[in-house]
C-alpha cells in the first residue's frame, strides 16, 4: 500500500543526491575557470566597444547563458518527473487495493474476487514462508525460551495442584 509513495520518495532522494554530488565535484574548478574567462572577456569588451557598451555586452551574453541553462533544467526536471510518474502508475498498476478495487468494480464480483485470490494465494504463501524462514534464525532463542518457560511454568503448576485437574 505504502510502496509507490516510498518508491517515488527513493527516486526523490536518489535524483537528488546524484545531481548535487555532480553539482559539487564540477562547482570549484568551474568558478575559478569563470573568473579568469569573465576577466578576459571584460578587458575585450572595455576595449572594443567602450566601459558602457561593453559592460552591456557582457551582461546580455549572461542573461541568453542565464535563459537557456533555466531551460533546460526545466526540461530535464519534466522528463525525471514523468519517468517518476510512470514508475508510480507502474506499482499502482500491480498493487493489491487495484485490484480489489477492479473486482469490487466488475460485473461478477464474487468470481473476481475468487480468481484473484486463486491467482495471489501461490505467491502470498511462498512469501509469508520466505519470511518465516528468514525471520525464524533471528527468534529462535525467543521461541525456545519461551517453550522452556511453558514447560516449567506447567510443571509448577502440577507440582503446587500435586496433580489434581480442575
Amino acid at each position: 500500500m505504502f510502496e509507490p509513495m516510498i518508491k517515488r520518495a527513493e527516486n526523490a532522494v536518489g535524483a537528488t543526491i546524484t545531481r548535487l554530488s555532480g553539482n559539487a565535484m564540477a562547482a570549484v574548478p568551474l568558478l575559478i575557470a569563470f573568473g579568469f574567462a569573465l576577466a578576459a572577456v571584460a578587458y575585450w569588451a572595455n576595449e572594443a566597444l567602450g566601459p558602457l557598451f561593453g559592460n552591456l555586452a557582457i551582461a546580455g551574453a549572461f542573461l541568453v547563458i542565464a535563459l537557456v541553462v533555466y531551460g533546460y533544467a526545466r526540461r530535464r526536471e519534466a522528463v525525471q518527473q514523468a519517468r517518476a510518474s510512470a514508475e508510480l502508475a507502474a506499482l499502482t498498476e500491480a498493487s493489491p487495493i487495484t485490484a480489489i478495487q477492479r473486482a469490487l468494480q466488475s460485473s461478477n464480483v464474487s468470481q473476481a474476487l475468487y480468481d484473484m485470490a486463486r491467482n495471489v494465494a501461490p505467491t502470498a504463501a511462498k512469501t509469508a514462508a520466505v519470511s518465516a524462514l528468514r525471520a525464524a534464525p533471528r527468534n529462535l532463542p525467543l521461541l525456545v525460551g519461551a517453550g522452556l518457560g511453558l514447560m516449567v511454568a506447567s510443571r509448577l503448576v502440577d507440582a503446587w495442584t500435586n496433580g489434581r485437574r480442575h
